[in-house]
């Protein structure tokens, strides 16, 4: 028998082992139970991550009334465009009653207001105090912001009116036809679905590793060897079992996505993609792990160049994660999709023809 080919017979018995394998393997299914997670309750996840870097994003949800503590002027107008607002005032007499409901979480938020009124001549200081956890003041403060401009407008176009040779200025503002971004929909295209997509990928080309090197280091390799199999058929099931393995992950991901109501164009596209990064990323640990055979300093050496080549990806406009993005947002599409998705081809089957002159290099070292 020819070591130097390629028996398909051969490599896919060994995928069906290494795949019964992963069955068992606890990192594994534990890695696939955390994105299983992510993609299950996105549309929950979304919400709060969001809420942490723009919480103008809460803005426009349907929330629960916030009940705040009103000391001071209730006949005012601040207190009626609160009554009209998503809030639910209630009038305290002293700040000590409204303190003690504050403190046992009976009310949400406290306001001392004023008895100046708009045509009067003293600024108009109101004190606000909201509570410690940093999600509900967001909240309360966000549905307080809508009554406070009002006031606040109000109060403007009173005052100013005294002053002495004010003349109202008429702007005509031309707006145009660009709508305002979503921050919700940038994190789920720009961050969570690239992250979705390539966590498989990332995974795979560590297993594969682990694969490898594994048969190194118990000196197990040596009796495959000794059956009618080669290091290429063993290595190339290996490899064949970590490739596959992230597509079918990616799929699952997007059908989870479009239960939880998000949207994604291109799904076909989108998934070969995904597998040619997968392509990518396998060969290149494979080729790593038959040259180190150690598995630590293997795994090393895979997370240095995975840093380098997630570094360079920022270099040109169509890196792997914006092209999903982009083939999500169905914002490209045509030659310019074909070429991107050809280019990644034309690499991995590069790095597979490296990967079968370095076996046969080291088959010899065996």
């Amino acid at each position: 028998m020819d070591k130097t080919k390629v028996y398909p017979k051969k490599i896919m018995s060994i995928a069906r082992k290494e795949y019964r394998g992963l069955l068992i393997e606890k990192t594994f299914v534990l890695s696939v139970l955390v994105q299983l997670f992510i993609a299950s309750f996105s549309a929950f996840l979304v919400v709060g991550l969001t809420s942490f870097y723009d919480p103008m994003a809460l803005q426009g949800m349907q929330m629960k009334e916030s009940k705040i503590g009103i000391i001071g002027d209730s006949e005012g107008e601040l207190f009626k465009l609160m009554k009209i607002s998503d809030l639910e005032p209630v009038q305290y007499a002293d700040f000590g009653e409204a303190y003690t409901d504050f403190y046992d979480r009976k009310i949400d938020a406290i306001i001392n207001i004023p008895n100046e009124t708009a045509e009067g001549n003293n600024l108009i200081d109101l004190d606000i105090y909201l509570p410690r956890s940093e999600l509900k003041a967001t909240i309360v403060s966000l549905q307080l912001k809508k009554p406070l401009e009002k006031f606040e407008q109000s109060v403007r176009s009173v005052r100013t009116m005294r002053l002495e040779g004010y003349t109202p200025l008429d702007i005509q503002i031309i707006r145009g036809n660009r709508g305002s971004s979503s921050s919700k929909l940038e994190f789920i295209y720009v961050a969570l679905l690239p992250l979705l997509m390539f966590t498989p990928a990332f995974i795979s080309g560590g297993l594969v590793i682990d694969m490898i090197t594994e048969e190194f280091e118990r000196k197990t390799l040596e009796l495959l060897l000794a059956s009618p199999v080669s290091l290429l058929d063993v290595v190339g099931g290996k490899t064949l079992v970590a490739t596959a393995i992230a597509p079918v992950q990616s799929i699952a991901w997007i059908l989870l996505l479009g239960l939880n109501g998000i949207h994604i164009s291109n799904f076909t596209e989108i998934i070969l993609v995904v597998t040619m990064v997968s392509l990518i990323l396998v060969t290149t640990g494979s080729i790593i792990a038959v040259l180190c055979r150690e598995r630590g300093t293997a795994q090393l050496f895979y997370s240095l160049v995975l840093i380098l080549l997630f570094m360079s990806s920022y270099l040109y406009t169509n890196s792997p994660l914006n092209l999903v993005s982009r083939l999500s947002l169905d914002s490209i599409r045509g030659l310019e999709a074909f070429a991107w998705t050809a280019g990644y081809m034309c690499f991995a089957l590069l790095l597979l023809w490296l990967l079968t002159r370095v076996v046969e290099n080291e088959h010899l070292k065996v």
